[in-house]
């Protein structure tokens, strides 16, 4: 029988699967860099459901335990929780998942705009040129806990995206996609180091000038037009970026 939570304050079966597999990692059964068992293994180990499995996992990258590796499995990280939201990357899809563990976000403005200087520098675009600028914050589920600020552009063609944001989960780029058939071909993405500004620190619950992490994407549909680009803020102290790179040596002239 799997022991009452610790670290997590559900009693759902994912939960409680989640926290079993804490102890383990506590207790040395699953050293840090060992492999954990497969999602068929913990089901018939603990009884359980895929859907269940899938959940503690998600539960526990969640906290930093463990990450995962596409065609290799689920391995262990850390030996114990970290207080951060942990945002693993293994593929350009990984990059767009937090937003589906997250609470739904609160829109904060949306209005048309004519594009400034600094903004058609920011969408490659002419002065003047009519977009839809729109802010909104989003806090991690069930704790309420403020975990970015967001400014995004969207051309006014897709405007009507801004009104599906604080009705659902899922990430502004993917309400394009059904809207409007626009898929996601490319993704550009700069991270910065900053300091917290003012309005921003007051909603994002941090003391001004607190590091934090700096989120441009533009992104990008077939050939190559822009669809939309947001401008992020996370405190530093409660988010991290996790990316797995595979090399792939080139073949030498003589290996031919």
């Amino acid at each position: 029988m799997m022991r009452e939570m610790s670290l997590f304050a559900s009693q759902s079966r994912y939960a409680l699967l989640a926290q079993s597999l804490v102890e383990r990692i506590s207790n040395g059964l699953y050293p840090r860099g060992s492999m954990l068992p497969t999602e068929a293994e913990l089901c018939k180990q603990f009884g359980v459901s895929r859907t269940t499995v899938r959940e503690a996992m998600r539960a526990l990258i969640e906290k930093g335990l463990v990450a995962r590796k596409p065609g290799v499995g689920t391995w262990v990280r850390s030996t114990y929780a970290d207080p951060r939201f942990v945002h693993s990357l293994d593929s350009i899809a990984d990059v767009f998942q937090y937003g589906w563990r997250s609470a739904k976000p609160v829109l904060l403005s949306r209005r048309n705009i004519e594009v400034d200087e600094p903004e058609a520098e920011l969408l490659n675009c002419e002065m003047g040129q009519q977009w839809t600028r729109f802010e909104y914050m989003r806090s991690l589920a069930g704790k309420g806990t403020p975990m970015l600020h967001t400014i995004g552009y969207v051309s006014p063609l897709f405007s009507a995206v801004v009104d599906q944001i604080p009705q659902s989960v899922e990430p502004v780029y993917s309400h394009i996609e059904r809207l409007y058939g626009e898929d996601v071909a490319t993704l550009e993405q700069r991270i910065s180091a900053i300091s917290i500004e003012v309005r921003e620190a007051r909603l994002l619950k941090v003391k001004p000038g607190s590091p934090g992490l700096y989120v441009v994407r533009h992104f990008y549909g077939s050939r190559d037009r822009l669809l939309l680009v947001t401008q992020s803020t996370y405190p530093s102290a409660r988010f991290s970026y996790v990316m797995h790179h595979r090399y792939e040596k080139q073949a030498r002239k003589g290996d031919q």
